[in-house]
């Protein structure tokens, strides 16, 4: 019996003799994120443009005391009072949104390269997945800061802050909570590759569930693997950096270029490697060959594919 080709090595191929997923990836990703920042500084700009702290920052980051720019950020949260809270949730939601418009498009662009000759999620589907991701990635914002700062209330309600406590309550319900978030947001990103067309985006969530969980220790292997591979480009970054540190006091322009160079390398990089590990994960359905082709592992609620190799 053959032995079945390497989903990993697959993942890679794919994405590598179809440079255009790469860089649809890139193209939606990096532009989300040029406009979340355009729309944090625009609002920023209303917000403290009428204060005139330019210069009192300037003055307050020049002399490097921590203790003098918290102060300065609490005074300006003081004079702001409604206005930052209202900020404080709505730029979240706004950059949720345009987070998952953007997210939604780029994706039905690389599935259906990723999936050639098969059917996949319609836009409105994948769509619904995304809202809800990123709905999901508020909520879990919401809750985290909730968490600390009731947390925090318990901590101080004695004439001195028990820092202990406040360790020991804090650290469960972050990982508690980063736990859960990741659990629901990889099953998510998982069902907009597995979906088919016709499926709405709750019986893509049960396929891409049922076929996680038919195969969960390839699943977890080849996400490790892929981690290990963007743990190993970001300790690369990180050690360019810290080679040319020195260029600091030297030249720090320069260096602040190389800093934004060297990012923007990493960022390619692991956005290559996500489409990569999920090229690799559609090659894991991927379980039968037979004369006519490979053939999808039907499920209990799935229906063979046609036979073609997904990717």
């Amino acid at each position: 019996m053959p032995k079945p080709p390497n989903p990993i090595m697959l993942g890679l191929r794919a994405v590598t003799r179809d440079p255009a997923i790469f860089l649809v990836e890139i193209l939606w990703r990096w532009s989300f994120a040029l406009l979340a920042c355009l729309l944090v500084a625009a609002v920023a700009l209303m917000l403290l443009g009428p204060l005139h702290v330019g210069p009192t920052w300037e003055t307050a980051w020049r002399s490097r005391d921590p203790q003098r720019m918290g102060q300065l950020v609490f005074t300006i949260l003081l004079i702001l009072g409604t206005k930052a809270i209202i900020a404080a949730i709505a730029i979240p939601i706004a950059i949720a949104f345009l987070w998952a418009i953007l997210s939604a498009l780029g994706r039905f662009a690389t599935i259906k390269r990723l999936r050639t000759g098969l059917s996949s999620l319609r836009l409105r589907s994948i769509l619904a997945l995304q809202f809800l991701r990123a709905f999901v990635s508020w909520f879990s914002l919401m809750l985290m800061f909730a968490a600390t700062f009731g947390e925090a209330l318990i901590a101080s309600r004695g004439p001195k802050p028990d820092l202990l406590l406040y360790y020991l309550m804090m650290m469960p319900s972050v990982v508690l909570i980063s736990a859960l978030w990741l659990t629901v947001n990889w099953y998510l990103s998982l069902a907009a590759i597995f979906g088919r067309e016709g499926q709405s985006f709750r019986g893509a969530v049960r396929q891409a569930r049922q076929t996680v969980r038919s195969q969960r220790s390839d699943f977890a292997g080849t996400g490790f693997v892929f981690m290990l591979f963007r743990t190993i480009a970001l300790l690369v970054a990180t050690a360019i950096c810290g080679l040319f540190s020195g260029m600091v006091g030297s030249s720090p322009q320069a260096y602040f270029v190389l800093l934004i160079v060297v990012s923007l390398a990493y960022f390619a990089v692991a956005d290559f490697l996500y489409m990569s590990r999920m090229a690799a994960y559609l090659a894991l359905a991927v379980a039968h060959v037979d004369p006519d082709g490979p053939k999808l592992v039907a499920t209990s609620s799935t229906v063979p594919l046609e036979n073609s190799s997904p990717l």
